[in-house]
């Protein structure tokens, strides 16, 4: 009898389970509105067929203004101006394809297949410099966000109270890096002129 009951009640509790679930997921899709809409459906296509094009781009373009921006760091860090950015200005940067293998022997460069991650960061000497250096930049757009086809910069702190209010974080576009060079070249000029009259 008891084997009975609940081979015939373990259906009509499923039944149940699932009503439930299908009224709670009814309830959440008309308020909450969970069907992506058809723009927002066009627009992910499109960016997924040009996904192959942009990301080794990204990536190389991320990596070689990394690199530059390190060797700013190495050459300037004994006060001379190098590449017409002035010393004093940028610290250290935090890119993947600088970065050695940890004690534990994980190697961050055997991460990701291809190349390095487009977005990263770099920390300025001064906090004056990180909250005026988006603003000074003219390629750059100031904006929080990643992956995007245009290079964007962002004062962390802004975002996030509690990250180093030195640090500022870039996600690099498709743009040329000649480019990008020459923008933040310049915009590290400004930043060191800001601190220099306060």
């Amino acid at each position: 009898m008891a084997a009975g009951q609940y081979g015939e009640a373990g259906p009509v509790l499923y039944l149940r389970l699932l009503t439930c679930i299908i009224a709670q997921l009814m309830n959440d899709r008309t308020y909450m509105g969970m069907v992506m809409g058809s723009l927002e459906s066009w627009l992910l296509l499109r960016s997924l067929r040009t996904l192959h094009l942009r990301v080794p781009r990204q990536s190389e373009t991320a990596t070689a203004l990394a690199k530059w921006l390190q060797t700013i760091v190495e050459e300037t860090s004994a006060g001379k101006t190098f590449d017409s950015v002035p010393p004093g200005v940028v610290s250290q940067v935090y890119h993947t394809s600088l970065q050695e293998p940890d004690a534990r022997g994980f190697d961050p460069k055997s991460q990701m297949e291809g190349g390095y991650n487009a977005t990263f960061a770099i920390l300025l000497s001064d906090v004056t410099h990180a909250k005026h250096l988006p603003g000074q930049a003219k390629l750059f757009i100031s904006a929080t966000s990643l992956g995007g086809i245009e290079s964007l910069i962002e004062y962390r702190a802004r975002a996030d109270p509690t990250a180093d209010p030195r640090l500022v974080r870039l996600s690099i576009g498709v743009e040329d890096i000649e480019e990008l060079k020459d923008d933040l070249r310049q915009a590290f000029q400004k930043v060191a002129q800001i601190n220099a009259k306060l």
